[in-house]
């Protein structure tokens, strides 16, 4: 999305880094399809929690010049000032309040709006204009707790372990894991082994202050643990040297709908539906732009049923908001 101002385009979350030389980007998180603004020469911003795990992966060299902020730190750009504020997705995850005169957006990126086991719930930013996330934003979509979650999670994994399976989770390296492992670590005492890209993340999050109990798979302790039944955290990509032991499971949202072979379960970094309804009441904003997932449906249950002005932003729309006034 791109807003601009007197003193240039300032733009969130870029796809990729075509025409970003004169402007100033403010990346949200550090997940992958938010991250195209890196490799540019812009003015970047990002949370230093966020620069901290780029650092070890994808992004690295691009991030070294971007700018690290703390939650409430704010950029002062002329006139105009973006301020990060927790967006509950991550560890380091931003939503950014714009502020120009007396007109205020707020760019919510990906948003969880309730406490998790590593991570705290997203801030209600009031503003003028929102710009939602809406991966979750149908009324099908209303997850339960989650605390029933967690014991679903663990109640499946020793069960798993009782067959003499090892109860092994393949969810994403930045974010899902780390939740997955601390799960464990807080409600048993099983070991858990973490692959080589999960413990590499474990590192930055223990470093920020998430403290993780596991072993890496690539280590000896791992390799024998790996050995027998224990709770295993690897990436999509990964495959483990025990496969044939092992019992898989995903941690998504998409678990509600799920149609896989494998067992799933509805963890989410993403606000569910109640959730996004909420946040909007709490924000109270003259006016909402919705983008991805449910976006449409979200954005006219918004003007039938709380009597504000909400549309959708088109998939992959990159344009400036002058367009949406």
């Amino acid at each position: 999305m791109v807003v601009s101002t007197s003193v240039g385009l300032i733009r969130f979350d870029p796809l990729t880094k075509s025409g970003l030389d004169k402007s100033y980007v403010f990346i949200s998180h550090a997940h992958s399809d938010h991250v195209g603004g890196l490799r540019s020469d812009a003015n970047g911003y990002l949370t230093a929690e966020t620069k901290d795990i780029l650092s070890k992966g994808r992004g690295a060299e691009e991030a070294e010049n971007f700018v690290a902020l703390k939650y409430g730190d704010t950029v002062n750009l002329g006139g105009a000032s973006v301020t990060a504020h927790n967006s509950g997705h991550i560890l380091g995850s931003a939503q950014y309040k714009f502020r120009d005169g007396e007109s205020s957006i707020v760019y919510t990126g990906d948003l969880n709006c309730r406490e998790m086991l590593t991570t705290s719930a997203a801030e209600a930013i009031p503003c003028d204009m929102l710009i939602l996330e809406t991966t979750y934003g149908s009324p099908s979509y209303v997850f339960p707790s989650a605390a029933d979650v967690y014991v679903e999670i663990v109640n499946w994994a020793i069960g798993q372990i009782r067959k003499g399976k090892s109860p092994t989770f393949t969810v994403y390296p930045v974010g899902k894991a780390q939740e997955i492992v601390k799960i464990f670590n807080e409600f048993t005492s099983i070991p858990v082994v973490a692959s080589p890209s999960v413990a590499k993340v474990n590192e930055i999050y223990d470093r920020n202050g998430v403290s993780l109990e596991y072993v890496n798979a690539a280590s000896e302790e791992g390799k024998e643990l790996l050995k027998q039944p224990c709770v295993n955290v690897i990436s999509p990509i990964e495959k483990i040297s025990v496969s044939d032991h092992c019992s898989y499971a995903s941690a998504t949202g998409w678990a509600l709908r799920w149609g896989g072979s494998s067992a799933a379960f509805p963890l989410s970094g993403h606000a569910d539906f109640n959730q996004l309804v909420e946040y909007v009441k709490r924000v109270k904003p003259k006016e909402v732009l919705t983008v991805h997932g449910f976006k449409k449906e979200f954005a006219n249950y918004l003007s039938r049923r709380l009597g504000i002005r909400a549309r959708e932003i088109p998939l992959l729309k990159q344009g400036s908001l002058k367009a949406y006034f």
